[in-house]
């Protein structure tokens, strides 16, 4: 599904390197390793948000989940329905796994609130709905459960096994329960830094 090789991310001040490593498909691979070792240059670098260095092979759709969403000033349906219409994809056709995937998540009586009113929490569950909304093959989640309280975390987990057999999720996350919980394999960044 994905295949790294002499990766190498140049961010100027340092140059971060990467174990080779295949990322499998339908598995939910835990990306761990110290604070400043590169867990997010690396979803950024799959995600095609950094230029880098080596072979990196990506097979399929991705998407990119950060630790700060970026969230439009509509509804909270229209946020999420974002990624189908610039993909010109017909929102009847999803309009039963929006609102399935807002129940999970316990967002179904906001969907027609305005997004940027929401909680740090309500909008993460916002954004994370709407990176997977349009199924994507692989799916990048950076600190997904940040601002969220445990039940959210807990229904979070439960979401994303539910989609696993379907996407490859990639996950980099300081919760060790979330983590524990939904782990198939895990990926160390050892920190290889080179001071360039």
């Amino acid at each position: 599904m994905i295949d790294i090789k002499n990766l190498s991310v140049d961010l100027k001040t340092i140059e971060i390197s990467f174990d080779d490593f295949t990322f499998e498909k339908s598995k939910i691979t835990i990306v761990s390793g110290k604070n400043g070792s590169g867990k997010t240059t690396l979803l950024k670098a799959i995600a095609g948000l950094l230029e880098y260095k080596g072979d990196l092979h990506v097979n399929g759709e991705v998407t990119y989940n950060s630790q700060e969403p970026v969230i439009f000033n509509r509804t909270v349906y229209e946020n999420i329905s974002y990624p189908l219409k610039i993909r010109k994809l017909d929102l009847l056709e999803y309009e039963e796994k929006i609102w399935d995937y807002c129940k999970i998540l316990e967002m179904d009586h906001l969907i027609n609130k305005n997004a940027l009113k929401l909680s740090s929490g309500e909008k993460m569950k916002v954004s994370i709905i709407r990176s997977i909304i349009f199924n994507p093959d692989i799916v990048l989640l950076d600190e997904p459960t940040t601002h969220l309280d445990l039940d959210s975390i807990n229904e979070l987990g439960t979401l994303i096994r539910r989609l696993k057999k379907d996407m490859t999720f990639i996950i980099v996350s300081h919760n060790k329960t979330f983590i524990d919980s939904l782990m198939d394999v895990e990926y160390k960044i050892g920190g290889n830094h080179v001071l360039s």
